[in-house]
């Protein structure tokens, strides 16, 4: 009777500590995804956003997390008190989530534009510590609550879920709240105070094998007796875990690819991509370690598990392509084309007021996530279980359950770089999405197949049936490009598209009739140029020429080659630089553009593949009479990088005596007053900038000629609407202000700077006002700031 209730006083304790533990571990995971969205974009300010450094960033940052997952799994098994080691280590995430920004500030000011071998070891090296933590947390805890084998997969799934679903949770609410509000700095405070607090909570706790008699009485599972040695060798579950990490980031760059045609690569289409899988995941890992626990056969759970994602991914891909071919949808699809920027904000105009609506809150997120959920949810949800059941298979005594979930981890986070490297390097350059897809699917026989080559298995209509059916969907899977070309037949009304996948992104040219005569150039799904040009690019140039009559030009962002067409056609300029984060985007415009081809044929212009930022910092003694930057809309991800404070400054660095920085704006307020706070002598021409710290003299005789010469030798490159436009008189006339109407005008309109990119986070932000774009520029928000 007295064991009896002694088991019970400790079921009772032990239960509560492990909820309470477990609510920790979620704060931990929403922390640890804000840390790693905010130093990744911190990181990309110096090191560029070019594919190859962002993917060096987030491959440095998952390297320190495999290898402390090692580390925690090993110090787990000798450590005599886990939960209070635990607690140490998020304290110790905190503390580094302060200094954080300093840090990386200081570091990157002094490596900015280094080679990309260097970016990988100097972002390893910075992000060492924190990784590292963050990486042993869960060994420890699976040591400190994994008291019996036959409970592991329980007590694991539950831990990998809570967490996964806090880092899902983490995804949301920084890029839906805590960016906008608060800015980078803000977040990352915010994040540090969770994990001291999760430690400071965490540390009075005991973990549940400090009690021998709870241990020996628990309730019985079944399967006691199965061990790593019974069901699968440790080499086989840590090749299996592997092969697992490759495939689940391939799919999910896969995800990322196809999704941002939808979500317009807006700073939202990340966290809620990433949302929509770390949820799946977590659900995923929670109800699949429940059932590893009760299975008979762990190691048949998991290659079903497995070949059941190939299967389900495949499903998910091909009602996407059938639906895209239903009329039904065509409106939707060439509506979602024509919005310049999702998901819209929720706001209605009643009257002169903008008033918040619920209502077009939850429509608006609907629709925005309803593709993401379609092609995610199902599959994610069978993925979670991969980790979990593997950790089950490989953990044969409860006193090596943290090392062995160390072990199984990093190998599970090598081939999650693995696949992140191969998916943008080897396999979507190469292949492309559609025959990506079909890749990844057909990895997942490979599990079956091991089962039965390992013994573990018997060759059965179980085996059969399941892999000739993901044979049969792979074969049904659209080919290279064809997914892409429906999509943007679909969504623009032009027949004829030509599709160029790179590593980068998705660009299409849309033509009008035949493939001789290009319409529109779209770059992930924005439209970007128009053919004939529509004027505003030569417009800006032209006016941004006549004030310095430039020899040397820089020009960051090719676009469809407009502006560095009319620049190249201007007497006096001697050499063009055009830097240009797209790898792909050159080639494609030489093949099908004939502007481009006139553009590219000159030999005083210069091509560079890079980021615009990067390569000043580069090269630091480059001096340059106009830098024109002409990106895409400043709302999408990372474009606030361009317009920032620090980045005016750079181009203010690079410019001769007397030079000129134009900047083509679909902003009116944020990046107007940060020009003028940065220079002398800035002038506000609606859709364009001219900025400079010398007094800005326009050369209208310089103009006049300009224009003549221009409409005498490329007017066929211009729409006759886009004519008038260029009269030297017109463009005067639409001079809205200089700097000192515009820093009066704005006067309660913030800076833009790195660390609060508010071009790219608007969403619940209550208004001021609205622009016509509906963008990101909401007064009242920065007031309040």
């Amino acid at each position: 009777m007295l064991r009896s209730q002694t088991y019970k006083r400790n079921a009772i304790s032990v239960s509560a500590s492990f909820i309470l533990v477990s609510i920790l571990f979620f704060l931990s995971g929403a922390a640890g995804l804000i840390y790693q969205t905010i130093w990744v974009r911190l990181l990309e300010l110096y090191f560029g956003v070019t594919l190859k450094a962002i993917t060096l960033i987030v491959s440095a940052y998952m390297a320190g997390l495999g290898l402390g997952s090692m580390l925690g799994g090993r110090i787990a098994v000798k450590s005599h008190n886990t939960i209070l080691l635990y607690a140490a280590v998020e304290v110790g995430i905190g503390a580094f989530g302060i200094l954080s920004p300093t840090l990386i500030n200081w570091i990157g000011q002094n490596t900015a534009g280094s080679p990309y071998v260097l970016v990988f070891l100097f972002s390893f090296a910075l992000l060492l510590i924190p990784t590292l933590l963050m990486g042993m947390t869960l060994p420890l805890l699976t040591q400190a609550f994994v008291g019996r084998v036959e409970n592991a997969g329980r007590v694991i799934g539950l831990l990998y879920g809570i967490n996964t679903l806090g880092a899902a949770v983490g995804a949301m609410v920084s890029g839906y709240i805590l960016m906008g509000w608060f800015g980078f700095e803000g977040a990352l405070l915010t994040a540090a105070a969770l994990n001291i607090f999760v430690g400071l909570g965490a540390a009075p706790l005991r973990p549940r094998q400090d009690d021998a008699s709870f241990l020996q009485h628990a309730p019985q599972w079944p399967n006691p007796n199965l061990t790593a040695h019974a069901l699968w060798n440790l080499n086989a579950v840590i090749g299996s875990a592997f092969l697992v990490g490759f495939i689940d980031l391939g799919f999910e760059m896969l995800w990322f690819r196809l999704l941002g045609i939808f979500a317009k690569n807006t700073a939202y289409s990340f966290p809620s991509i990433l949302f929509a899988f770390l949820t799946a995941l977590a659900l995923g890992g929670w109800y699949w370690g429940r059932k590893a626990d009760r299975s008979k056969d762990p190691v048949g759970l998991f290659w079903k598990l497995q070949i059941s994602v190939g299967i389900v991914t495949a499903c998910s891909f091909l009602f996407i392509w059938a639906l895209i071919h239903l009329p039904q949808i065509q409106p939707w699809l060439q509506k979602s084309f024509a919005t310049v920027q999702q998901p819209i904000h929720p706001y209605v105009r009643i009257g002169s007021d903008l008033v918040f609506s619920k209502r077009l809150l939850l429509l608006g997120l609907l629709e925005y996530f309803l593709p993401i959920l379609i092609l995610i949810l199902p599959a994610g949800f069978l993925m979670g279980g991969g980790l979990p059941v593997l950790d089950r298979i490989a953990i044969d005594q409860a006193a090596l359950s943290g090392r062995r979930v160390g072990d199984v981890h990093l190998a599970n986070i090598i081939g999650s770089v693995s696949g992140t490297l191969a998916a943008s390097f080897i396999l979507l350059p190469t292949l492309g999405s559609e025959v990506t897809f079909k890749v990844l699917a057909a990895l997942t026989i490979v599990f079956p197949l091991f089962a039965l080559l390992t013994g573990k298995a018997s060759l059965h209509i179980r085996i059969l049936f399941p892999s000739l059916c993901l044979i049969a969907l792979i074969f049904l899977l659209p080919g290279k490009g064809a997914f892409y070309t429906r999509l943007f037949q679909s969504g623009t009304g032009y027949e004829s598209v030509v599709i160029r996948e790179g590593g980068d992104s998705v660009l299409a040219i849309t033509f009008r009739g035949n493939k001789t005569n290009p319409a529109e150039l779209w770059i992930g799904g924005i439209k970007n140029s128009f053919f004939p040009s529509s004027g505003a690019y030569e417009r800006s140039a032209m006016t941004c020429a006549s004030a310095v009559h430039p020899k040397r030009v820089l020009i960051i962002g090719i676009g469809g080659a407009n502006t560095a067409h009319f620049l190249a056609t201007l007497s006096g300029v001697e050499e063009i630089v055009i830097v240009e984060l797209l790898h792909d985007l050159g080639d494609l415009l030489k093949e099908h553009v004939p502007i481009a081809q006139s553009v590219f044929a000159k030999p005083h212009i210069r091509y560079i593949v890079d980021d615009g930022r990067r390569y000043l910092y580069a090269n630091p003694n480059e001096k340059f009479d106009l830098i024109f930057i002409d990106p895409l809309w400043s709302f999408t991800a990372g474009h606030n990088n361009l317009y920032s404070k620090e980045a005016m400054q750079l181009y203010q660095s690079h410019l001769s005596t007397g030079g000129i920085f134009c900047a083509w704006i679909n902003e009116s307020h944020l990046i107007p007053k940060t020009a003028a706070s940065v220079f002398a002598y800035s002038d506000f021409f609606g859709d364009y900038l001219v900025n400079s710290d010398q007094p800005i003299v326009y050369d209208m005789n310089y103009m006049s000629k300009t224009y003549e010469h221009y409409m005498k030798v490329a007017s066929v490159h211009l729409a006759t609407s886009a004519i008038d436009t260029l009269n030297p008189q017109v463009i005067m006339e639409r001079r809205r202000s200089d700097r000192t109407r515009t820093l009066t005008n704005e006067a309660s309109t913030p800076i833009l700077i790195d660390l609060t990119p508010w071009l790219e986070y608007y969403y619940l932000c209550p208004p001021h006002f609205v622009n016509t774009l509906q963008i990101a520029q909401l007064q009242y928000c920065y007031q309040r700031r």
